[in-house]
């Protein structure tokens, strides 16, 4: 048995360690065994093994301040004044973000396979899914709702889901601002550039999940996997709410289209179109102003006919663009479909809003990424995104120590996402 050669280098919560290995080789010197390569993770010479603890306070830390504060307080916590270099912090935090969106990714496609889907997220031909009963609330209930509301329409009762057996799923992307190219002929020069991540937030009852992605076909891939590995297909049904984004509504088609969904369009989301669209429309403030306090309760009641018909009666003294009139007119046809009833759904108890993933998306997202000043690499702003969306979910210990993720509701803690 002898001495390594170079000692191995651990970096912890109370500081930065160096530790004496040894080697065991047989009778003609050749190693047998190895502290440091077989009992410790191999590192090369110069690289430092993190230890669990240490992972975690970095991971935690770093999905609420930036890099730089948070090597400045692990240095001080450490009583080091040169201790963690900042950029040592961010490769680390970027390769377990990595890590953790790849490993995502292999449980989401074993789970895929294994019950008759693509390892993409496609349904193979022949793969049977159980077929579901769908649940409503109550006709009586529905009815005398919309009775006390003064709706005197027809009422849809299967337009209004029974919360038990639902699962509220809501989708967005969110944008952060690109690093530009360095390359001096770049065509990017001069161009606003964004990376885009696609996060999804999966509530059932009082318990919810995150998953991040890249892409919207990444995501929603994460997202059947997530579905499955949880026997949550063939058990109930599945509400989407979205800002209204055709490519996220046809991903959502694409790939849900042989189960019981629906998709909402976000009430906020639509409020907002129509104030964006009218206040280019419209001449002038109080004109605007006007015709909003109008047209919202129309489509507040779900009444799409009744508002393209109050946009097609406005006159040229109202209207100084008439292509965005036509513009706001299309997108009421495109996501007809996807509006109902917010007044009857909201009397009922029943969700209008995609405020959880819009929550999530600045919990994940932009509270880190988007201060002034920030630019990232796509792989840099995913990576980072992973890790806070592995945060919030309360799977960071389990990553940091084990290297596997739950990928499912965590019933040890209320409402972790």
């Amino acid at each position: 048995m002898s001495e390594s050669l170079h000692p191995y280098k651990i970096e912890a919560e109370l500081g930065s360690l160096e530790i004496v290995t040894h080697i065991l080789s047989d009778w003609n010197g050749r190693p047998v065994y190895s502290v440091a390569n077989d009992y410790f993770e191999h590192k090369n010479p110069m690289q430092r093994f993190q230890s669990p603890c240490m992972e975690e306070l970095e991971l935690h830390l770093s999905g609420c301040l930036s890099y730089r504060p948070v090597t400045e307080h692990l240095n001080r916590i450490r009583q080091q004044s040169d201790g963690i270099k900042t950029t040592t912090l961010r490769n680390t935090v970027e390769n377990q973000g990595k890590s953790i969106n790849s490993t995502m990714h292999a449980v989401a496609e074993e789970a895929l396979q294994a019950n008759g889907f693509t390892k993409d997220g496609e349904i193979l031909q022949g793969t049977v899914i159980p077929e579901i009963e769908i649940q409503t609330i109550d006709e009586d209930e529905v009815l005398a709702a919309a009775a006390t509301l003064g709706l005197t329409g027809a009422v849809k009762v299967s337009d209004y889901e029974k919360p038990e057996q639902t699962i509220n799923i809501s989708a967005d992307d969110v944008l952060s601002d690109r690093q530009a190219s360095n390359r001096p002929n770049s065509p990017e020069k001069g161009k606003k550039k964004y990376v885009s991540n696609t996060i999804v937030h999966v509530q059932k009852d009082d318990k919810a999940y995150i998953i991040n992605d890249g892409s919207i076909k990444g995501a929603l891939k994460l997202l059947m996997g997530f579905l499955l590995s949880n026997s949550l297909i063939g058990l109930f049904q599945f509400v989407f709410f979205t800002d209204g984004a055709s490519d996220l509504n046809k991903s959502i088609g694409a790939m849900f289209g042989f189960l019981p969904y629906k998709i909402i369009l976000d009430w906020y989301h639509l409020e907002q179109k129509l104030k964006q669209r009218l206040s280019l429309a419209m001449k002038g403030r109080k004109i605007r102003n006007a015709f909003l306090e109008l047209l919202q309760p129309v489509l507040w009641r779900g009444d799409v006919p009744g508002a393209i018909a109050m946009l097609k009666a406005l006159t040229d003294d109202q209207v100084k663009s008439w292509d965005d009139v036509t513009s706001l007119i299309n997108y009421l046809e495109r996501n007809e479909n996807y509006i109902p009833c917010y007044m009857l759904r909201f009397e009922l108890g029943l969700r209008n809003s995609s405020n959880c993933v819009e929550n999530a998306n600045g919990r994940v997202v932009s509270f880190r990424q988007k201060s002034q000043g920030m630019s990232w690499s796509k792989e840099g702003s995913i990576a980072l995104a992973s890790v806070n969306a592995t945060r919030i979910n309360g799977e960071i210990k389990n990553w940091t120590e084990r290297r596997t993720l739950r990928f499912s509701f965590d019933d040890s803690q209320d409402n972790a996402a």
